[in-house]
């Protein structure tokens, strides 16, 4: 089994900002670039491009965002397996909250 990304250090960012890159089909999701800033154990802020994939839901500017970092901070990718990002784990959550909310709707 590969295991991508190991040894990777988690880290949360900001994102600084963002660019289309390419454009899906009708429906489809497109492709970021996105600058982000995180301090690196040396107290350091460093910045490196990340892309999106259709798989995270990234923030408004300047929000943070979690991050996987290579030991050496040369290089950065969005951590997918986290829910403040993850678009699966996301509208799961917003289902919970709908319905939740709706329940308390009919009880009052």
């Amino acid at each position: 089994m590969l295991v991508f990304h190991h040894r990777w250090k988690r880290v949360d960012g900001k994102l600084i900002d963002t660019r289309i890159i390419r454009v899906g089909r009708p429906g489809a999701p497109h492709m970021h670039e996105c600058v982000v800033e995180f301090t690196n154990a040396a107290g350091r802020a460093v910045r490196l491009k990340v892309i999106q994939t259709n798989v995270v839901q990234l923030p408004a500017m300047r929000g943070t965002v979690p991050l996987l970092v290579k030991p050496d901070d040369s290089k950065a990718v969005f951590d997918k397996r986290d829910p403040r990002i993850n678009t699966n784990a996301l509208a799961k959550t917003r289902k919970k909250a709908e319905k939740e909310r709706f329940e308390r709707e009919l009880r009052d």
